[in-house]
């Protein structure tokens, strides 16, 4: 028995899952091999290991665990806006982008076990977090799960920028393209999984050029998404200034009264050269 706990404290990768969580979630795992299966995509799963669990369970238990805990803040954070903008923020929270984006913020991959490459599946680090939230509920509870994904959200995501984006996002990039008379089309280039694990993931061409990019459960999701990214793009996108002619405007104004440069026939003397008439 001894022997047992002192093999799993050597244990490296415990050892680092650990110290992981105490620097990220603030808080030290109880149930260790709980936090070890939420970072074990199924693609680390071996055939020859069917005794050893992924996380996806963990991933729906810790789905429905953030939709309340975000909820739970928002309706707390804004006690006079309705049910559409609250519904609104928290698909905005909880959009896979967004989870993604926490997600490698949190550095969750230097913990989580995949044999995918990195960019072959990019929800798989947003869907280990929703794991990891499952995992704390089980092992802490509800109150101290959702203090310590509270602290997490408003250390990353400026609640205020989100609200800014609340209206919505592929109506008013239609309505941008039609006064300003560009293309804007929504086009579905994925589409996978089945059921709860559907996955979609859409682009916005604005006249031909993709702008956005988005994914979700859903194709409106996806879009909604990828219509945010179009914006966040054109926010930071600096306009180029227009290259200066030095002989238009003022630059051949001053051209046309600068003095002549003087004649080899005779020294500068500010006045015209007579000396041939």
């Amino acid at each position: 028995m001894i022997s047992s706990l002192f093999n799993r404290a050597r244990n490296p990768e415990e050892r680092k899952v650990r110290a992981w969580c105490r620097q990220v979630l603030g808080l030290t795992p109880g149930d260790l091999p709980l936090y070890r299966q939420a970072l074990r995509h199924v693609s680390a799963v071996a055939d020859d290991r069917p005794d050893l669990p992924d996380n996806e369970r963990l991933e729906f238990l810790g789905d429905a665990v953030l939709d309340a805990i975000i909820g739970d803040m928002l309706f707390s954070t804004y006690p006079d806006k309705g049910e559409g903008f609250l519904t609104r923020m928290r698909s905005k929270l909880v959009s896979r982008t967004q989870l993604n984006t926490l997600a490698k913020q949190i550095g969750i991959e230097r913990v989580l076990e995949s044999n995918l490459a990195r960019t072959s599946e990019s929800s798989v680090p947003g869907n280990a977090l929703e794991a990891l939230i499952g995992a704390l509920f089980l092992d802490k509870g509800f109150d101290r799960t959702r203090k310590a994904v509270v602290k997490l959200l408003l250390a990353h995501f400026d609640l205020n920028e989100i609200e800014k984006e609340d209206r919505d996002g592929k109506s008013r990039l239609l309505e941008w393209g039609q006064k300003r008379r560009k293309k804007v089309e929504f086009v579905v280039r994925e589409e996978g999984g089945s059921g709860r694990g559907k996955h979609y993931v859409a682009e916005v061409h604005i006249n031909g050029e993709v702008r956005g990019t988005g994914q979700g459960a859903s194709k409106k999701v996806a879009e909604q998404d990828a219509a945010q990214s179009a914006f966040r793009g054109m926010r930071s996108r600096k306009p180029t200034p227009p290259k200066s002619h030095p002989e238009s405007g003022v630059a051949s104004i001053k051209a046309a009264h600068r003095p002549r440069r003087p004649s080899r026939r005779g020294p500068w003397t500010g006045q015209p050269d007579n000396s041939a008439d």
